[in-house]
Parts: structure tokens; sequence; C-alpha cells
């Protein structure tokens, strides 16, 4: 009878606890929020810098040799372009925010501003028909060109794959140069510095990586139109101004960046 007492509380414990391990085993699945990522996004602010290389295209023209001269005789005259080329390092920073929707595409906002040494000189023999001779006239001259820095606000639309965004950019930009103008048969030097403003589009791609830090890698296309620009200097040591002189300037460069997202997973 004891025998058959204790099977059966035996039986009777058995049934309880095998129920209580089973929902102890169904409910494990409870904590996998722990283990859940969150889907990644785009939207935050962030810093960073860049390093690259930048080419670009000076021409000079001048299309009232009177007013360049300070000789009435020569209106009307004007003296064919002279194009040089440019190139050089170029390294700075950026700042932006990001904000992600629908889902895969991102707006932003960015400014960047980058020290440069993207210069070049041309040497070159331009040939015109004096009016007051009425035979023709050459002048030999050596230009440089040199810009110090450029900068820009953009704003930027990309469309992403989770960690990968491909993005495109344009805005409004500026630029830091300097330019002058030697003329070894006058002992003749020109030189000034000026900031131009002009516009600028480009894209390139963006990777996450590694917690809150992203690198890219972008194309630039700068245009800083046509201005007419005055250049003071010296001919035969006196003291001179030249104005009207027209230079035209545009500047392509490729950019390998890093950015600190704050905020981000």
């Amino acid at each position: 009878m004891k025998k058959l007492l204790l099977t059966s509380i035996a039986a009777a414990a058995a049934m309880t606890i095998a129920p209580a391990s089973a929902a102890d085993l169904g409910a494990r699945p409870i904590y996998t929020p722990l283990a859940r990522i969150a889907a990644f996004s785009w939207t935050g602010c962030y810093i960073g810098g860049n390093i690259g290389w930048g080419s670009g295209r000076d021409t000079v023209s001048i299309p009232n040799l009177a007013e360049t001269t300070g000789v009435p005789e020569l209106a009307g005259v004007s003296l064919p372009s002279v194009t040089g080329n440019t190139q050089g390092v170029l390294g700075g920073g950026q700042i932006g925010c990001n904000y992600q929707f629908a889902p895969n595409w991102v707006i932003g906002i960015e400014g960047d501003g980058e020290a440069a040494s993207i210069k070049g000189d041309v040497t070159e023999s331009v040939s015109f028909t004096d009016p007051r001779t009425g035979g023709p006239n050459t002048v030999t001259g050596t230009a440089h060109a040199q810009t110090d820095w450029i900068a820009s606000a953009t704003g930027r639309l990309g469309w992403t794959w989770n960690r990968v965004m491909l993005y495109a950019k344009g805005g409004v930009a500026w630029a830091g140069d300097r330019y002058s103008a030697d003329l070894a048969a006058f002992n003749e030097h020109i030189e000034t510095r000026v900031a131009r403003p002009g516009w600028t589009v480009g894209g390139g791609v963006e990777c996450a990586f590694w917690h809150n830090w992203s690198a890219k890698v972008e194309y630039d296309y700068y245009d800083f139109s046509t201005r007419n620009l005055t250049l003071p200097g010296t001919i035969f040591g006196i003291p001179e101004v030249v104005p009207g002189i027209n230079i035209k300037e545009n500047i392509s460069t490729v950019k390998f960046g890093i950015n600190y997202r704050f905020g981000a997973y």
C-alpha cells in the first residue's frame, strides 16, 4: 500500500514538473529581442575630413586693349584668348546632416572647405594688328594661376542599399585664387588675389562601416564663370594698374573622405 501511494505521488509530481519545464523551453524565444539588430539608418549629422586631387582650366582674354593699356588708339582691338591648365592636391573637411525616408531615399545638406595647391603656368605669344602703324604686333608673356582654397554649400540626394549610398549634390561654391603675369620685354609684373563665387555639381558613393564611421569617394565640378579683373603691378619699375583682364575658370576634383556620424547605430 505504501509503495502504491509513493508511486502515485511520484507520478503526480512528474506530471507537474514536466509541463512547467516544457513551458520554460517554449518561453525562451521571448528573449530574442536582445539579439535583434535595428535597421540601419543614414538619418543624423556628421563631421569628417577629406583629401584629393584637382585640375582646372583658366582662360585669359583681353576684349579691349585700349582699356587694358590706357592707349586710346587701341580701342576696339582685342587679344586672342589663352588657356592654361592647373593641377594639384587639396584637403580639408566637411560637416552636414542627412534624413532618410521612403524608405531608401536620403536628403541632406553639406558644407565643406579645402586648402588647395592647384596651380599652373602658360607662356604664349599673342599677335594683333596695331592700328597706329597698320602692322602686326606680338606680345609674349607668362601667366600664372593658383587656387589656394575651395569651399561649397550644397544639397544632397541619395539612394541607399542598407549601408551603401549613391548620391548626387549641387549648390554654391567659392574659390580663393591668385593670378599673375610677366612680360619680359617691358620688365612688367602684375598680380592679384581674388575670392570668386560660382556653382558646383557632383556625386559619389558612401559606405558605412564600424559603428559610427563611413567612407566616401566623390567627384565635384566647379564653375566660376568669367570675371573681369584689375591687376596692379609695375612696368620698368614704375607702379601701374592694369584693368580689363577677363579670366574664366573651372575646376574638377576627386576626393576621398571619412565621416563620423553622430548618434548612428
